[in-house]
């Protein structure tokens, strides 16, 4: 199933890669566009930049970490913490793109937790 849900995030307009990412940075399961980075080796490097983003949501007394956006030229790049210690990365072509996508998501993230609880 999550390779079902990881399929259908992937085959949202706009998306360019989408992996889920064990706390550790180990990539369970991954999908990118031919043009897409390899973000198979990038998995340890969002989990450390959720650990970063939550360590600032702790300092600002802000609650937990919902999503994180980090915005480049070449797209934004989405990171959204699951439970179990999971984190989903979205690779995203553009800011337009950005709202069909995290409207996906909000179908895609309730599944992904039910298969891996």
């Amino acid at each position: 199933m999550i390779q079902e849900v990881i399929g259908e995030l992937q085959a949202t307009k706009g998306v360019v890669a989408s992996a889920l990412v064990a706390e550790d940075g180990f990539v369970v399961e991954s999908l990118r566009a031919e043009q897409a980075p390899d973000i198979d080796f990038l998995g340890s490097a969002a989990s450390t930049a959720l650990a970063s983003a939550r360590a600032l949501s702790q300092e600002l007394e802000r609650g937990e970490v919902e999503e994180v956006m980090v915005e480049y030229p070449e797209g934004p790049v989405l990171l959204v913490p699951l439970e179990g210690g999971y984190l989903l990365v979205v690779l995203i072509d553009s800011m337009q793109s950005l709202g069909r996508v995290r409207f996906q998501l909000k179908k895609s993230i309730p599944r992904l937790q039910e298969a891996l609880s």
